[in-house]
């Protein structure tokens, strides 16, 4: 427990030592890309205890293409930013597109007869779920027209929130399963409760940065959803590789993706959320 804890203060206070870092691209960017990697060699071997063959070198290049190119177009302070966006998000898209033909290509080329479907699409999965995902995060952080650095502390505490009060009121009240199949332990009444508490998080949070209240609570409500739905979907990927924990990044805390699972889901709903909403 102690270990536990300490490890939970360590990582949270260097994660947000460099998150307030500003507008420093470079250190947030490295930030990222190292997250990238941990989290796609933690996939790798998620996929290799489920006996499928994991393209790490592919996965990690295409992921980290991502995560740089989108650097390289951040920095370039010579042209308009509301210009940059819409084309980082067009580079995002073809980077997926050629992910989907290098992934399904592998197979066809090496001739995989068995588990063929099975071994491209995974590798394919884990470009979108950890390079795209990642990607929308440092997107997020320097979001022209908004303060990014609130928008990703948002997440942070909402999912923090959120996570906290769906154990709690899980232990306390809960009585029915939520997904008995997947995650054994979560229960209806834990769910609500944690998104009751996030979209109070939402609350509190849209007074102290005085933002309008109506399309902070709806957020808080869509991040509280999203990050449970993330959460349950990283449990899928560890319960058919029959581990408890994605890695051992933080003692007593598992890995990266363990840690990150709600937040990768969070980052592309906060994106495009503010630029229909709060912009």
């Amino acid at each position: 427990m102690v270990k536990r804890l300490i490890s939970g203060v360590v990582g949270g206070a260097l994660l947000l030592g460099i998150v307030f870092l500003g507008n420093q691209f470079y250190a947030f960017s490295l930030l990222i890309g190292f997250l990238v990697t941990m989290a796609s060699l933690e996939y790798a071997n998620l996929l290799k205890k489920q006996a499928i063959s994991p393209r790490v070198g592919t996965m990690l290049a295409l992921s980290l293409t991502m995560i740089m190119t989108i650097h390289i177009l951040l920095s370039r302070t010579e042209v308009d930013v509301f210009r940059i966006f819409p084309l980082a998000e067009q580079v995002l898209l073809l980077i997926i597109v050629i992910s989907f033909f290098v992934s399904f290509g592998r197979a066809l080329l090496k001739k995989e007869r068995v588990n063929g479907l099975v071994n491209a699409a995974a590798n394919f999965l884990g470009t979108v779920y950890i390079g795209l995902m990642f990607a929308y995060i440092l997107l997020l952080r320097f979001l022209p027209g908004v303060d990014g650095l609130n928008y990703v502390l948002f997440i942070f505490f909402v999912i923090w929130v959120n996570d906290s009060l769906a154990y709690f009121t899980g232990r306390a009240f809960g009585k029915h399963k939520l997904c008995p199949s997947i995650s054994p332990k979560k229960t209806i009444e834990g769910s609500v409760g944690g998104i009751i508490g996030g979209t109070l998080m939402a609350v509190i949070l849209s007074y102290y940065w005085q933002k309008p209240l109506l399309p902070m609570f709806f957020l808080g409500l869509l991040v509280s959803v999203a990050g449970q739905f993330g959460d349950l979907v990283e449990s899928i990927i560890k319960r058919n590789a029959a581990v408890k924990d994605s890695g051992f990044f933080l003692p007593g805390h598992g890995g990266v993706l363990d840690r990150f699972d709600s937040l990768l889901f969070a980052a592309p709903v906060v994106y495009y959320y503010v630029q229909m909403f709060l912009l």
